[in-house]
């Protein structure tokens, strides 16, 4: 591959660089994950790809290239794949709230997020302090989801390559390629499952749903809140359901409005947790739009055959 001519492609600015070929960005992306593009180069690329952003081919390339680093486990049913990779900037992170009731409402769940960030609040810092600790490997993870129906991975140990490209954050001081990634992908062969995932602009909504009719993955995509993948509570948006059965991409669930019940006072783990707890255990209810959330996911997973059931089960179980 001609690296320099890759970089003369993208780096012409936003106004003038062009996209990559699906072929070209699976080569591509392939050498950086195996390192054998050296590092100026490689955050000549990744800035310019910052700059242009990525086309539909070019997404679609990168994650072909970052399929053959990638666990493909048979298909498990009702199951959820949830990435958390921003945590909580201003409140509280309610991506383990989001897992663990699903989780307890009779869905598989597959969690993966960064171990840490020294900026924010993150989901594994918080599973820690509630005792659930990472897989220590793949089969584990593995053995974890057969057995319990609960898994949580980070990415350094589902696939330390990626983890590479989304530490260079720290380097760079900007996010690149991996970050948008990492939130698409699943340890499942590509039709398995359903993977939830959200994007901080409205020009990415277009563009994901795509890369998953492409890839003929079921999903669930919304703006979320600060890049993890709950409806804000505060400012709830609509949610969107790629249907690769149907062929159809739905607006599963419209924008909401905001909650009328207690939230979390503040972002910090302990708070946080005290206040997941009040709800896990029905002494606070579940914020509307992520009661609403989660009525979408347990009928998209398979659980319920409408949302009006899955409504009425979770009032009977007391949510």
């Amino acid at each position: 591959m001609d690296i320099k001519q890759v970089i003369k492609e993208i780096g012409r600015g936003k106004l003038h660089a062009r996209h990559l070929d699906e072929e070209t960005a699976a080569a591509l992306y392939g050498a950086i994950l195996r390192d054998e593009v050296d590092d100026l180069s490689l955050g000549a690329i990744l800035i310019a790809l910052r700059i242009k952003g990525e086309g539909e081919e070019e997404l679609l390339g990168f994650y072909r290239g970052l399929e053959a680093f990638l666990p493909q486990w048979p298909a498990l049913p009702n199951t959820l794949i949830i990435p958390s990779y921003n945590g909580a900037r201003r409140q509280a992170n309610m991506t383990p709230l989001l897992a663990l009731l699903l989780h307890k409402c009779g869905v598989n769940v597959f969690l993966h997020g960064v171990h840490n960030d020294p900026t924010r609040i993150t989901s594994a810092a918080i599973l820690a302090a509630m005792g659930i600790n990472p897989a220590g490997d793949i089969a584990e993870s593995h053995q974890q989801l057969l057995e319990t129906g609960f898994s949580f991975m980070t990415i350094d140990t589902l696939c330390p390559p990626l983890a590479k490209q989304l530490d260079l954050r720290w380097h760079l001081g900007l996010r690149n390629s991996a970050h948008t990634l990492a939130k698409l992908i699943s340890p499942f062969v590509a039709q398995a499952g359903v993977r939830m995932t959200s994007v901080s602009h409205p020009e990415y909504l277009p563009k994901v749903t795509q890369f998953f009719r492409d890839i003929q993955a079921k999903a669930l995509v919304s703006n979320g809140c600060e890049g993890e993948v709950y409806l804000n509570p505060q400012r709830p948006s609509a949610m969107h359901y790629v249907d690769t059965e149907a062929n159809e991409t739905l607006e599963i669930l419209v924008r909401g409005v905001p909650a009328q019940t207690p939230l979390a006072a503040n972002k910090e783990i302990a708070t946080t947790i005290a206040w997941m707890q009040a709800v896990l255990d029905k002494h606070i209810a579940i914020p509307l739009p992520f009661r609403e959330q989660m009525i979408s996911c347990l009928v998209v997973c398979g659980r319920f055959g409408s949302q009006r059931d899955a409504d009425l089960w979770l009032t009977e179980q007391g949510y």
